[in-house]
């Protein structure tokens, strides 16, 4: 029996004796033409070496090497766009007081679909921030900024409440609809880049209805737009709500670099030109790499570039 037992062990053994290290491509070189150059001339770059792959960061904007692993900055701002269209008896005449369509945000909603979850959450009334409609051409919103709504790392959530009483004597029935035309967008702006968490009321999510009063009347999801389609004067006390799926406000897209040299592309140089002026921190990545394990060598050059 011990003999049985003894084989797989010393199969292990060997298997781990055989197994290769992967050891970084320390032959790996680059050379530049020239690091001070304008924006009309081209850089050549040639290699030596046989790395598995080379990666080329530029140094340029959303292609820094040192931002490959980010996924979170401050943003410099935060703005909501969107367009509504209504209708009413007398819209151009109708007192703002009785504007039954609010824009709301929370910080510490729990995402729940229940009139509970929406109740106990803090929400901010940032309506007066935006243009809504009072005919049925649809209206943009202009620029609505979130920046006093960042909330790290945590997500806050956009909301459209509709709120009316129509059993009241000062009553007035209104349609509203959210898009689709413009699209409601959601962006945070960084020094370098955007980021788009949505580019629609589809993508926002704002799929999450709950009916707090009267649920016979309800916003309607649907081909990229939010509708709530007028009561009956008369009719009991409205409030209903439209949330969207949680927005993380510092989300940033990490950077990326240009492969340049892997299993089936095998380059023996490389030429780039900078289209703008400035001065670039330009990083090559070589790398040896088997289905486990990586090894690799970094070379950097700083570019100046004038027009």
């Amino acid at each position: 029996m011990k003999r049985y037992l003894i084989m797989p062990a010393l199969l292990l053994a060997l298997s781990a004796c055989n197994k290769v290290k992967v050891t970084p491509p320390s032959d790996f070189d680059v050379k530049a033409s020239k690091i001070n150059m304008t924006t009309k001339d081209t850089v050549y770059f040639s290699f030596s070496g046989n790395p598995d792959y080379i990666t080329f960061y530029s140094g340029e904007p959303n292609h820094r090497y040192e931002n490959r692993e980010r996924l979170s900055a401050a943003p410099d701002s935060v703005i909501l766009n969107f367009s509504t269209s209504t209708t009413a008896p007398s819209a151009t005449t109708q007192p703002a007081s009785l504007n039954n369509l609010a824009v709301l945000v929370s910080k510490d909603f729990n995402g729940g679909s229940d009139i509970a979850s929406l109740q106990k959450a803090t929400w901010t009334d940032i309506s007066s921030r935006a243009k809504l409609a009072t005919t049925t051409t649809a209206v943009a919103s202009g620029n609505v900024h979130l920046e006093d709504q960042l909330n790290g790392s945590s997500p806050i959530y956009v909301a459209f409440r509709y709120l009316a009483d129509m059993s009241t004597v000062n009553a007035v029935s209104r349609k509203w609809t959210v898009g689709p035309t413009p699209a409601l967008t959601i962006r945070s702006f960084f020094k370098d880049t955007v980021n788009t968490m949505a580019s629609n009321v589809n993508s926002a999510g704002l799929n999450n209805i709950i009916s707090v009063a009267n649920i016979d009347n309800s916003w309607n999801f649907a081909n990229n737009s939010l509708t709530f389609n007028a009561p009956a004067i008369g009719s009991a006390k409205d409030e209903d709500w439209a949330i969207s799926r949680p927005l993380v406000l510092n989300t940033i897209p990490s950077d990326y670099g240009q492969i340049l040299k892997n299993a089936t592309v095998k380059p023996t140089d490389f030429r780039y030109i900078f289209k703008k002026p400035g001065t670039y921190k330009v990083t090559f990545v070589a790398k040896n790499q088997d289905s486990e394990n990586s090894a690799e060598v970094i070379k950097e050059f700083t570019f100046t570039i004038t027009n």
